[in-house]
């Protein structure tokens, strides 16, 4: 198995808003056309690709002082659970020389595990009964 992250330098709107309806079944992580087009224009867009075949993505936004925000982190579910997201949150820890992030309650462990700490939790910010995680990393 051949895990590769590559930046996507002219990612496709649709594509990835297609994408998330596999990976997501909540509706509050569902996000809009226009949230799309925003975020692919702003950030840095990574494809997980395994054996050439996309996987997943990796969204990050550039901050202040080479910190770098983990927008979305997400893997198709056929490709979960068998140590790619690992893989490739080793290669996105070199990106930048801070990480940070907000997560769900289900993937918190993944993240702690992986070296982040958390800093603090935001009540409902997903929604209603859904808290958020501030993670950190460097």
């Amino acid at each position: 198995m051949i895990i590769t992250l590559k930046e996507d330098v002219a990612p496709d709107v649709d594509f990835y808003y297609r994408e998330q309806f596999k990976i997501y079944h909540e509706p509050y992580l569902i996000w809009n056309w226009e949230t799309w087009e925003m975020l692919l224009a702003t950030c840095k867009v990574y494809r997980v690709e395994v054996d050439g075949k996309y996987a997943g993505d990796v969204i990050l936004e550039g901050k202040p002082k080479g910190t770098g925000y983990i927008v979305d982190f997400s893997l198709l579910p056929e490709y979960q659970g068998k140590g790619i997201g690992k893989a490739i949150l080793e290669e996105v820890k070199k990106m930048a020389r801070r990480l940070t992030a907000i997560t769900r309650k289900e993937k918190l462990a993944f993240f702690l595990k992986s070296g982040f700490t958390l800093s603090k939790m935001a009540k409902d910010y997903y929604d209603p009964g859904v808290d958020g995680y501030h993670i950190v990393f460097g």
